[in-house]
């Protein structure tokens, strides 16, 4: 047993200096010369040596196949989510170009370096013995990699702008790479050559994306790593024949309304519906609301409108909610509003163009996490004004 333990030991001091081959490569190809290609051809080789230094273990896993089908499954599912909900936000262009250039320099060499990245976990999934500190280490160095890339030409003069790059770029590939490890360690490298090619190529392959902005983004993107898996976890508890099993996936049932219902708010706060939820950020509407309740206003025209009506407008760059009381009409409408704790009527006149929606609904204090994080970035509140 000594011996074993001194034969793991130095092939485990190999996977160690595989990876801080990789960790150098990534600093001196990516941040001392920025050439993302020789960084790439570095992959590529590093894949092969480690295949002849260390071998190569067969993927004989037989519930492959249902992993898998859950990923094209979940993949799919994605796909029509967000694709759908594009029909509301819109479309951006892709720098898709349908030429042979285009497919061999960009989309072919992207998905080689891919596939080695997987086969390279995989080996190193395979190779690690007597600890899985290996792994641990190779899923920070790839989470490395992809946020250095990610990180060239972004501005961050503000605090708000680095929790945008926090929440839209680190944390989908945080959970992106740990899903891959999870998976190569516990099925094979296939499914994560699935799930990280369809991810990272299809910007590349479709000539439009949805315009999901920064925060549907990220949203949607941890949420089908989540679903991945949690149904895949469920596979392979149950190919270990855990006796735990059972007791834990009547546990992950209580997940399903928890999905559903971030899932509501998510479409309520983006507002892509005829509904969409604001936070109150201040007093001038007591006592039918206050600041920290959350308003729902239902998007409506102009000519809809009543005096006594609370509206969400915008007003110098800021939403505010107040109540009509009176309305003129020549060539458009025009509002003008009052907070019902103010004294005075609003000094502006709200254009109709301006008016975002009529109020239906409050919910009350939820709206106080959206002030506080605003507060913190912006220094003010938002969604309404005295």
């Amino acid at each position: 047993m000594l011996y074993n333990y001194g034969v793991d030991s130095v092939k485990n001091l190999k996977l160690y200096l595989i990876e801080l081959i990789l960790f150098i490569s990534i600093i001196v190809f990516n941040i001392i010369y920025q050439n993302a290609t020789y960084l790439n051809i570095s992959i590529i080789i590093l894949t092969v040596v480690s295949f002849l230094l260390l071998g190569f273990q067969r993927n004989n896993s037989y519930i492959k196949g249902s992993i898998n089908r859950i990923i094209i499954s979940c993949l799919l599912s994605f796909f029509i989510v967000i694709y759908s909900v594009g029909l509301f936000v819109g479309f951006s262009r892709t720098p898709y170009l349908l030429t042979m250039d285009h497919v061999f320099r960009v989309v072919l060499f992207t998905a080689l370096v891919i596939i080695c990245e997987e086969l390279l976990r995989y080996i190193v999934a395979k190779k690690s013995f007597d600890s899985k500190w290996p792994l641990i280490i190779f899923t920070i160095i790839m989470c490395i990699l992809n946020i250095i890339i990610e990180i060239n030409g972004k501005n961050f003069s503000d605090r708000e702008l680095v929790f945008i790059f926090i929440s839209v770029t680190i944390l989908p590939v945080i959970s992106r790479e740990a899903l891959c490890s999870y998976l190569s360690y516990n099925v094979g490298y296939i499914p994560c050559i699935i799930f990280k090619g369809v991810i990272v190529l299809y910007e590349l392959l479709l000539p439009i994306i949805p315009n999901l902005g920064n925060y549907l983004y990220s949203v949607f993107n941890i949420i089908v790593v989540y679903a991945i898996f949690y149904f895949s976890n469920k596979i392979i508890m149950y190919a270990e024949k855990s006796n735990k099993y059972s007791r834990k996936a009547s546990r992950g049932i209580i997940y399903v309304p928890i999905i559903v219902g971030l899932l509501f708010i998510v479409v309520l706060v983006s507002g892509f519906l005829k509904y969409k939820m604001i936070a109150v950020g201040s007093n001038s509407m007591l006592p039918v609301y206050e600041r920290g309740d959350a308003i729902v206003y239902e998007k409506v025209k102009a000519d809809e409108l009543q005096i006594g009506d609370i509206i969400a407008f915008k007003q110098s760059g800021v939403v505010i909610t107040h109540r009509i009381v009176s309305i003129k009409h020549n060539d458009s409408y025009v509002f003008k509003t009052k907070g019902d704790h103010n004294n005075s009527i609003d000094y502006f006149d709200v254009e109709g163009y301006n008016v975002l929606g009529k109020v239906v609904y409050k919910v009350r204090y939820i709206g106080y996490p959206t002030i506080w994080i605003n507060e913190f970035f912006k220094g003010g509140a938002i969604g309404d004004d005295d």
